[in-house]
């Protein structure tokens, strides 16, 4: 093989499976995933489009592209002006100092494109000489099983709380992206929880000195049109089951690895399949059937891609969305279940033999509850994953012979699901927001060790059945903020970079918008303007945290973050931050009350009770307790109330909202404000349907559709609605394979 045909066979590798790349370039180096130029005068950090274009141009070097190819796999087919891509390009010559008229690295050429002409070689190194952040973050281990000292200022309170169980706020829990057939629903619940990606070289490092280095790639098991997840291998490695998401509903598919032939399992139109299992014999599949009113459970025996007739096991409550495994014996099962709507999940065990049913021991109730759960490989026992008040994610041991339950270790830690090892003597997991690897720890939450290490997110880990390798999903979302001018109905972007932007919101005191934008590889906030989308980065929080809401103050002198469990103050013109003084809890609805207060709202004897915090003081209060929820606004006019009979009040006065035309029930979607009034016109954001954010005219007595989007987060003046929106690619199941035993 030539020294053509072999760079050329690395570039397609690089282009179908996303491998995570260095590469030389003259006396550069460009890392992709760090989004770095190094040169010996030091590093630069690089703008998302720019690492997009530039990735593109060395895996095309030497050849002549043109504007329509940059558009169609560089802006991904979106909407751009010659303009736009002229500007990039002079941006990326700016970086290399390079001279258009005397190019050493982008030649243009005219009425034809552009051509790459610099030396480029990939940096292939199996294991790559990390840098000193580098060094750091892989020989530091991370977590202990006591809560660690924590520094308020902005080297790093991370935020804390598991990734699964956020399902009610936009990054829903893995269960609840079962809690509709239809795509709309589910895809709110995907473009966040699966906000995956194909990067898939891996050179991974244990982080004990004396650990044999691990290297691992990862090749495609699904390519379908669609969102692939929940992969299950039958115990011969044959076949696999896994979900796909399409525009109408959730899919139940079967594939045998090697023939490539794929069947559905059906249930009708409209009626959501999935997730599945197999017996530990491999000739036998349970699997979930569900609509909004309909909840089932069904067993059919499978002999190669042929299906016998479903058997019922049980009937679930109507709106529970759980999942359902077999044991090591086939006629013990367990499920996981809850009452429908956002009440938590129980763990139980169906017993086919007798055809009775008995709750599990398990962990105390919170959040989502225990949705998430892992059969050992050997042994009869269960690996939970469960939230504690403090939205700690605990990871628990159930003999299912004795129901004795054991806490194996905490992990204060935005994470998700975890599962045993194939030994069964670790407990392996995605690694913590924005999920580059997959992690494993002892039995103790101790000598973390990384499995796979990627260029992009990955989500939820499962074993394989070969007893070595591990599956999990992976592809790429993109969320954009856009603005709609309420008076003309014209739109235009706000923030469209190639990584996510979230939760924009307007400033009170000018033309300022805030969101939370991953173009540094973590989420950051950044600021622009309504008036010419200048952008810049207020924040250098370089960690692990996640926010679900953000504000400003009244007077924009500080930003408000809320994570799944703390509150962060972030000055607006320094960027530093400071966590409120608050314990650590599920906490909703954060509002300013004033300038100088905010209030929230946290559990208090089971309900939810509003609480203020005096901003000068340091300290907290509680309000009326006849209070649920308090949404205050600069307007008193636009104030709303709960009260603990889900009444809902408005103005400075409490006024009773009658008018049966505004939905109350929609004050809150999860954590964050969801109803909102402004003057004479209320806003909400509605999933029913294919998801859109209406707007209903007291004066007109009309409800209008305002936008078709799947993203809840939005935020309204009288006259401006900023929201997401999100370009879709198809995301699939990778399977890992070590290089040392392939």
């Amino acid at each position: 093989m030539t020294k053509v045909t072999i760079y050329a066979t690395f570039q397609l590798l690089i282009v179908h499976i996303g491998i995570f790349m260095r590469w030389q370039i003259a006396q550069f180096i460009f890392c992709d995933q760090q989004q770095t130029l190094t040169s010996p005068d030091g590093s630069q950090q690089l703008e998302p489009m720019m690492v997009e274009l530039l990735s593109y141009f060395c895996q095309n070097n030497d050849v002549i592209i043109s504007k329509d190819l940059l558009i169609e796999q560089v802006w991904l087919g979106r909407i751009v002006s010659d303009n736009a891509i002229s500007k990039l390009i002079t941006k990326l010559r700016k970086v290399f100092s390079d001279d258009a008229r005397q190019p050493k690295f982008i030649a243009t050429f005219p009425k034809k494109g552009y051509k790459f002409i610099a030396t480029v070689t990939p940096i292939t190194e199996a294991v790559l000489a990390p840098s000193a952040d580098e060094y750091h973050t892989i020989n530091q281990p991370k977590t202990e099983s006591t809560p660690p000292v924590k520094n308020d200022t902005e080297q790093g309170t991370e935020t804390r709380v598991s990734l699964r169980h956020e399902k009610d706020t936009i990054d829903k829990n893995v269960s609840h992206i079962r809690k509709s057939p239809f795509y709309s629903a589910i895809m709110v619940v995907l473009f966040v929880t699966l906000i995956i990606a194909a990067g898939l070289f891996i050179g991974s490092t244990q982080n004990t000195p004396t650990a044999t280095t691990l290297t691992t790639y990862a090749k495609e098991i699904t390519t379908d049109a669609g969102d692939e997840l929940f992969p299950a291998f039958s115990p011969d490695g044959t076949r696999v089951s896994y979900m796909l998401a399409k525009s109408d509903r959730m899919h139940l598919m079967i594939k045998d690895v090697v023939d490539e032939q794929i069947i559905e399992i059906s249930h009708g139109n409209n009626v959501g399949v999935g997730p599945a299992q197999w017996s530990s014999d491999g000739k036998s599949i349970v699997y979930l059937v569900a609509t909004p009113n309909q909840c089932q459970y069904f067993i059919r025996t499978i002999q190669g891609l042929a299906l016998d007739e479903p058997t019922l096991v049980h009937n679930c409550p109507p709106g529970s969305y759980g999942k359902i495994a077999f044991t090591h014996d086939n006629n013990r099962l367990i499920y996981s279940e809850s009452n429908g709507g956002d009440t938590p999940y129980s763990l139980f065990e169906l017993n086919l033999t007798t055809d009775k049913t008995k709750r599990l021991n398990q962990p105390k109730l919170f959040l989502g509850g225990n949705s998430q759960f892992d059969l050992h490989p050997t042994e009869n026992k269960l690996l939970i994953s469960s939230p504690d008040e403090q939205q700690w994610e605990g990871f628990y041991s159930l003999d299912l012979d004795s129901e004795q339950l054991i806490l194996l270790f905490k992990q204060d830690a935005y994470i998700c699901c975890g599962i045993w090892s194939h030994d069964g003597k670790r407990v392996v997991l995605m690694g913590e927001h924005p999920a580059y690897q997959l992690l494993s720890y002892d039995l103790t939450g101790k000598d973390r060790q990384i499995i796979h290490s990627g260029s992009r997110q990955i989500r939820a880990p499962y074993r394989h059945t070969n007893g070595t390798d591990y599956l999990f999903t992976s592809g790429k979302n993109n969320y954009d903020i856009q603005l709609l001018d309420l008076a003309t109905k014209t739109q235009r972007i706000i923030a469209n970079d190639s990584v996510d932007e979230k939760l924009a919101t307007f400033a009170h005191h000018n033309n300022q918008v805030a969101y939370i934008g991953l173009a540094s590889g973590n989420e950051e906030i950044w600021l622009t303007s309504t008036d010419n989308n200048q952008r810049k980065k207020l924040t250098q929080f370089n960690d692990g945290r996640h926010y679900v809401d953000l504000m400003w103050s009244p007077t924009g002198k500080y930003l408000l973050a809320l994570s799944l469990n703390e509150i962060h103050l972030i000055d607006a013109t320094t960027g530093h931050f400071e966590r409120i003084k608050i314990p650590q809890a599920e906490i909703r609805a954060v509002s300013f009350k004033s300038a100088t207060t905010i209030t929230y709202s946290t559990k208090e004897n089971n309900r939810w009770q509003v609480f203020s915090y005096q901003l000068s003081t340091k300290k907290m209060q509680p309000e009326e307790s006849k209070w649920q929820y308090v949404q205050y606004h600069s307007s008193n006019e636009n104030t709303l109330w709960l009260d603990q009979n889900n009444q809902l009040f408005v103005g400075a006065q409490q006024t009773p909202v009658i008018n049966k035309q505004i939905p109350a029930h929609k004050l809150l979607n999860g954590r964050q404000f969801n109803l909102k009034k402004r003057a004479e016109t209320w806003f909400w954001f509605d999933r029913d349907e294919q998801g859109r954010i209406e707007s209903y005219s007291v004066k007109h007595d009309v409800i209008t559709t305002l936008i078709d989007t799947n993203i809840e987060h939005f935020d309204v003046t009288d006259n401006q609605l900023l929201f997401g929106n999100t370009k879709q690619v198809d995301a699939n199941i990778y399977q890992t394979q070590s290089l040392n035993s392939h």
